[in-house]
């Protein structure tokens, strides 16, 4: 699918979106059910996603603790599940062990037990020591948020919890330097650089700095909102190529109507289509660290519907104060 057909199949699945939940819905969840479909090539149907909502809702034990938002992308991520009732069935007990390893119980949570491994419990338990490492480190800064971000980091079994948390922690503080905006997406990109090595890797902070500088010389704005994104990009080893291939998807994405006013949310779309073509041929040749990576991904855009909510102004506020 090419970039003009993409971003017209992008347009059919919006109206469709738009027509099933009504004008006024929240435009961010408008417009990544829109994109899962889009990206997965299928066609949005209200029907089915209705069908898996009220599977969810039916399970009181941890849907009270989802936002509405939260609720619909959730099903949308089932759909892609056999049996669903296993799925949901899982969750809980994923999510039941998030809650004895003393995790508080938040929607974030209920996203960390989508990616809890088979070893369960060690599992859990390796992501809590590295959620404490990192809060050790930076207190003020790291909340609820990171918890299905720091699940993803602990699912294959290492003696290097402190030292993930510490690289972190300099990915974080060096990116800074580099006049990325201080606050919950640069360390969720801090995060994300960490996939493939606990070690410090400063080609990959120059990488980072400039993927952000070629978008900018494109005339697109990088945001707040997209640092994790443009972490996925670096670490897909996206060339010159593919930047030329997202900024062409971008500027075709900005002329449909559905981006009058969400003009941001091109640029997650275009990332994600492209990485995700990306990962599709090389998920062939080496699976595991990949895979972390597409979680990775998933779990940004779960997470990008709450940090917009925020005030701009107040996690900036908290880690000036740290």
């Amino acid at each position: 699918m090419n970039e003009e057909q993409f971003s017209k199949q992008f347009q059919e699945n919006y109206d469709r979106v738009i027509n099933y939940m009504g004008h006024g819905s929240d435009q961010h969840l408008v417009m990544s059910l829109a994109s899962k479909y889009t990206i997965n090539k299928k066609q949005f149907s209200g029907v089915m996603l209705r069908k898996v909502m009220e599977i969810i809702n039916e399970e009181k034990s941890f849907s009270l603790q989802l936002e509405s938002a939260l609720s619909y992308k959730l099903a949308s991520y089932l759909m892609e599940e056999k049996d669903i009732h296993i799925a949901i069935k899982q969750i809980n007990n994923h999510d039941s062990l998030l809650a004895d390893v003393k995790f508080k119980q938040s929607s974030f949570r209920i996203l960390g037990a989508l990616f809890l491994q088979e070893d369960s419990l060690e599992h859990a338990r390796r992501a809590k020591s590295l959620f404490e490492e990192m809060n050790r480190r930076q207190p003020f800064l790291t909340s609820k948020e990171d918890i299905p971000y720091v699940v993803v980091q602990t699912s294959v079994q290492e003696d290097s919890i402190g030292q993930r948390a510490e690289t972190i922690q300099r990915y974080y503080l060096e990116l800074k330097k580099h006049q990325f905006i201080i606050g919950n997406h640069l360390q969720a990109l801090s995060q994300i650089m960490t996939i493939y090595s606990t070690e410090y890797n400063a080609l990959l902070v120059q990488y980072t700095v400039q993927l952000r500088k070629e978008l900018n010389k494109q005339n697109i704005k990088v945001k707040r909102v997209h640092y994790p994104f443009i972490g996925i990009l670096a670490l897909a080893a996206t060339d010159d190529f593919k930047i030329e291939e997202i900024c062409i998807l971008y500027q075709q994405l900005i002329e449909q109507k559905a981006f009058r006013y969400a003009k941001e949310y091109a640029l997650i779309i275009a990332i994600q289509k492209i990485v995700n073509d990306l990962l599709n041929v090389q998920n062939l040749v080496d699976l595991t660290p990949l895979t972390r990576l597409s979680q990775m991904s998933e779990i940004a855009e779960f997470v990008l519907e709450f940090t917009s909510l925020i005030p701009s102004g107040v996690s900036v506020i908290i880690d000036f104060l740290n």
